[in-house]
């Protein structure tokens, strides 16, 4: 079972990951940006046990990855990870399918939490 990290920025990806790895999760892929993460979903969606999502990216942003996302999978948490505090986008996230929200610059602890709480380790 994996976790998608999709970010456009390599620095988060790779500060994510790693707080991944300290608690345990080694199984973590990482995507660019919406159209690159459903190049990869497509053929891995049914091992994937958790998104990790930014809201604004280039070539595909989170809010309409996660519309993506749901045609193939319906039950996956997908948490938003994010600069965005705007309500109105945080309620389309919601609407769309999104299951959490966390403001960036965030604290790894409280991250894993959340991830915790998804995956119920």
């Amino acid at each position: 079972m994996s976790i998608l990290i999709v970010d456009d920025s390599g620095v988060v990806r790779s500060v994510v990951k790693k707080s991944l790895d300290l608690y345990g999760y080694r199984d973590v892929l990482e995507a660019v940006d919406g159209v690159d993460a459903m190049n990869k979903i497509k053929s891995v969606y049914q091992s994937i046990e958790l998104y990790v999502l930014d809201v604004n990216m280039p070539n595909m942003d989170g809010i309409t990855l996660i519309g993506e996302i749901r045609r193939l999978d319906t039950a996956t948490p997908i948490v938003m990870l994010t600069t965005e505090s705007d309500k109105q986008k945080m309620v389309q996230a919601k609407n769309m399918g999104a299951t959490g929200w966390i403001i960036k610059p965030f604290d790894a602890d409280k991250f894993i939490k959340v991830v915790e709480m998804f995956l119920k380790k």
